[in-house]
This record gives structure tokens, C-alpha cells and sequence, in this order.
């Protein structure tokens, strides 16, 4: 019996070394049972002396010996190899095209990071090859760090961000963050790009005319757009155009829903502008708000009279009405590209588009209704019905972006949004859907931070072998049939000459 006094003992430091594993550190009970195991050990070896001294001096108990320090020292050197790859990781991309590794233009951005930086994935579930893409991000920079935020256990960070879409990556820095709803090396570049600058971008509003207030709190104001905004490494500010010309540290401007129409001295400033060094967003409301018609339609907008109604009941399913339209229907346009999450309007002005403007450019709808909308002529009809001697039928325009060269010889180009509504990013419909992240696209096309211009990423090949039907089954015959064989007839041979 005293034999087997060691079992427990065993037992003991085993259970020590699991425990360890599974909390992450030797705490009182893991030492304990360590040396609970150890002493019962070294008794089992006082009480079997004996038998321990001839089992020491025969050639097996030697051999045995030899195998237990071999096999330690074995298991050591690969803790010891896995502790190094912990703390000094190394990898390497074995395709010819580089697939699994980021741009030299990306390692370039990132080793001139100067902030911590939080890459942080959303959803039910990781998604792997989002997860591999944030890997060799934070392989080209110790001040990448990336973690996985379980979107329904962690809702108010969720909410936070206004994330709606699995796979999402919120990239913060500081007080500063930019959503990806579509994970891309150029997105995520240019994120850690907008996060980190330390370049003033200043949107500067136009107020004098009815605008919507900047710091209103209320459902019409404009307060958590200007969050928005400054959260996303823009300076927000108001200027007059009847005072003076638009700065010059604007990056751009917006004109949102102007309620009184602006007086010629403002439009020639406005013109100067938009049409020589500028970039401009231009929201407007069905009446009686303004509709700026004679200064869109020679930039190629033409502002509608009426009012969008949509019947589809898509607007009614997010808590609006026939009268809050929802856009579903993307141009193929930076602002828009990738983009697929509804935005919704509310009381929204139709656009058309003018193929030959006189200022030039080529004006491109971005966002469009339904087909099952019409535009309500009789702006104080209570009801929404569709009148075929008066109305017409959708799908409307709801956005268009244009850009044209400038009349001076700079070699740039001058941009301009139109929104048919101006309510869709106030701070009753900012949060709703996709309306944040579309306008927050626009600024950034605006001043110049599109995805695609800042990291160029090549069309790298994913090279693959197409098996043929006689392919597939010599694959199956060699995997399945021989391979498993080999070993086989090697232990048959051993067997055979070790009885020999």
C-alpha cells in the first residue's frame, strides 16, 4: 500500500498547475497544493527508500530518469518559446501577393502613431476576417490595441456609437472616435488618420436666416450634431455672410434649412465661395423654407415644389409616417460607396438632376426613395393621397453630390452637397438609422478625407487551384487511402524485426 503514497501527491500538483492555468496567477491555494503535493511526494519517497535505491541503481530506473528530465526539459523549452512569442510576436505573409500583410503605405501610417489607439470590433459574434485585419493592425504598432465588444451584453456603448451592424470597428483616440460600418484597410487607415491628426478641420454653419440653432437641445436643434462632429476631430463654428466673405480657415460650410431667403450681397459671398475655393453642404425644406432654386440650378439642382409622400410604408416600421421617407437606394459615390443602411427624412423637398450644368461637373444622386412615393403638391392637404392631375410619381432624389473645377487655375475642384431636408440630422432624427454616418461621409468627401485617396491599397490576387472531379478524388485517395497506411507498415516493420 505504501506503494502508492505518491498518487495523492500527484494528484495534488496537478490540480495546482491546472488551477494556475485556468485563474491566471499562483495565488494562496495554488501554492498551497503545490506544496501540499510536494511534501506528500518527497514522504512517498522517505517511506519507499529503499525500493527507490534498487530501483536507482537498475538500468530501466536510469532510463526512466533520462526520459522524465528529456521530457521536462522539452515541456520547458516550449513555455519558454510560447512566453517569447507572447511578448515579442512575429509573423509572417507566405502568399506571393502579400494578401495577409498591410500596405507599406498603412505600416507607414502606423508607425507614426503617436496616441494609443482602441480598435473595437461590435457584434454578436467576432467576425473572422475582421479579426484578421485588426490583427495586422496591431502587429505594425504597440499602440494599437484591439478588443471585441459583445453588442448584446455591453448595449450602451452600442448605443453610444451608433453601432446597428455586426462587424463594426469604432476606432477611438483620446475623446475622439470614427465608425466603420464597413471594415476595409483604407477605412480603417483613414480612421486612425482622422482620430489622430492634430489638423484643425472647422465646419463653419451659416446662421441669419432661420437656420437650426447649434446649441438647441430641442428636437429641431442642432446640439448633438455638433457633438458628433467635435467627437470626430472637426471644429464647429457660425459665421454671417452679411458681415464678410467665408474665412478662409473653413474647411467647409454648411446652410441648413435657411427659412428666409438670403439677401444678393450673401449669395455673391456664398458664390465666391462655393464656386472658387469651396466646399459646401446645402440643406434644404420644402416651403416655407427656402429652396435656393436660381443659385442650385446653374450647379445642376433643381429643388422640387412640392413634398415627398411615401406609401410604401417603410417610414411608418422606424416610427415615422408617409411623410418621413427613408432612403434605401445608393449612387456608386465616395460619400455613398459600401454605405447600405437606410437613412430617414422627415418632411423632405424632391431633387432633380441637371445632366449639363452651366458651372460643369457631373452631379450624381446618392440617396433615392422608393418607387412607391409621390410628391404631395398641395403642401396643406391633411392627407396623403395621390392626385394624378397634380402629383407625380417617385422614386426621388433626396441628396446629390457634384464637384467642378474651379473657375481659377488651381487644379483642385469645388464640391457641393444638396439634402432635400435639413431634419434629418437634428437631434430628433440624428440617431436614427444610418442618418449620423451618411452626413458625417459628407463632411468628410467635403474637406477632402475620402477612404480611397489616403491609403491606396492594390487589388492584391487571392491565388487559388480549381480541382478538377479526377483531382479531387487522387486527394481524397492519398488523405483518406495512403497516408494513414504509412505508419501502419511502419509499426508492422518494427514488430517484425524486433521479434527477429
Amino acid at each position: 500500500m505504501r506503494r502508492y503514497i505518491f498518487l495523492p501527491g500527484v494528484a495534488l500538483a496537478i490540480a495546482a498547475c491546472a488551477r494556475t492555468a485556468v485563474v491566471g496567477q499562483w495565488d494562496g491555494l495554488n501554492i498551497g497544493l503545490a506544496i501540499g503535493g510536494a511534501a506528500i511526494l518527497a514522504l512517498s519517497v522517505v517511506v519507499n527508500r529503499r525500493e527507490v535505491k534498487d530501483w536507482w541503481h537498475d538500468p530501466r530506473g536510469v532510463f526512466a530518469v533520462a526520459t522524465g528530465i528529456s521530457t521536462v526539459t522539452l515541456a520547458a523549452i516550449l513555455v519558454l518559446a510560447n512566453i517569447l512569442v507572447w511578448y515579442y510576436p512575429w509573423r509572417t505573409d507566405l502568399t506571393a501577393s502579400g494578401r495577409n500583410t498591410v500596405t507599406s503605405e498603412t505600416q507607414s501610417v502606423l508607425k507614426k502613431l503617436s496616441k494609443e489607439v482602441r480598435l473595437r470590433q461590435f457584434g454578436r459574434s467576432s467576425d473572422p476576417r475582421v479579426e484578421q485585419l485588426l490583427a495586422s493592425f496591431q502587429a505594425g504598432s504597440p499602440r494599437i490595441h484591439v478588443e471585441f465588444v459583445d453588442a448584446e451584453r455591453q448595449p450602451r456603448e452600442t448605443r453610444q456609437y451608433g453601432v446597428i451592424k455586426n462587424g463594426t470597428v469604432v476606432v477611438t483616440a483620446g475623446d475622439k472616435f470614427r465608425k466603420v460600418d464597413n471594415p476595409s484597410e483604407q477605412a480603417l487607415a483613414t480612421a486612425l488618420l482622422q482620430v489622430t491628426s492634430e489638423v484643425e478641420r472647422k465646419i463653419c454653419f451659416v446662421t441669419g436666416h432661420g437656420e437650426h440653432g447649434l446649441s438647441d437641445e430641442g428636437a429641431k436643434g442642432f446640439s448633438k450634431l455638433v457633438q458628433w462632429l467635435e467627437a470626430s476631430n472637426f471644429t464647429v463654428d457660425r459665421i454671417s455672410l452679411l458681415e464678410a466673405d467665408v474665412p478662409d480657415s473653413c474647411s467647409a460650410i454648411v446652410l441648413a434649412g435657411p427659412q428666409r431667403e438670403l439677401e444678393p450681397g450673401e449669395l455673391m459671398r456664398l458664390s465666391a465661395y462655393a464656386d472658387l475655393r469651396g466646399r459646401a453642404a446645402v440643406l434644404i425644406d420644402p416651403a416655407p423654407g427656402i429652396s435656393l432654386a436660381d443659385w442650385l440650378r446653374p450647379r445642376g439642382i433643381i429643388p422640387g415644389t412640392g413634398l415627398i409622400v411615401d406609401t410604401s410604408g417603410a417610414g411608418q416600421t422606424v416610427g415615422g409616417g408617409p411623410q418621413t421617407p427613408l432612403a434605401l437606394t445608393y449612387a456608386d459615390h465616395p460619400i455613398s460607396s459600401g454605405f447600405e443602411i437606410a437613412t430617414i427624412y422627415d418632411w423632405a423637398r424632391p431633387l432633380d438632376v441637371v445632366e449639363r450644368p452651366e458651372h460643369g461637373g457631373k452631379p450624381v444622386a446618392i440617396a433615392k426613395t422608393s418607387d412607391r412615393s409621390f410628391e404631395e403638391m398641395d403642401l396643406e392637404a391633411h392627407t396623403a393621397k395621390f392626385d394624378p392631375d397634380r402629383d407625380r410619381r417617385g422614386p426621388f432624389t433626396l441628396a446629390v453630390a457634384t464637384a467642378f473645377k474651379r473657375t481659377q487655375k488651381t487644379g483642385d475642384e469645388a464640391r457641393l452637397v444638396v439634402f432635400g431636408d435639413s431634419d434629418f440630422v437634428s437631434n430628433g432624427f440624428l440617431d436614427r438609422q444610418g442618418n449620423a454616418t451618411l452626413f458625417l461621409r459628407t463632411i468628410s468627401w467635403l474637406v477632402g478625407e475620402a477612404e480611397a485617396t489616403i491609403v491606396n491599397v492594390q487589388n492584391r490576387e487571392n491565388r487559388r487551384i480549381n480541382l478538377t472531379e479526377r483531382g479531387r478524388i487522387w486527394m481524397y485517395a492519398i488523405n483518406i487511402g495512403l497516408l494513414p497506411v504509412i505508419p501502419l507498415l511502419a509499426g508492422i516493420i518494427l514488430l517484425i524485426r524486433s521479434r527477429r
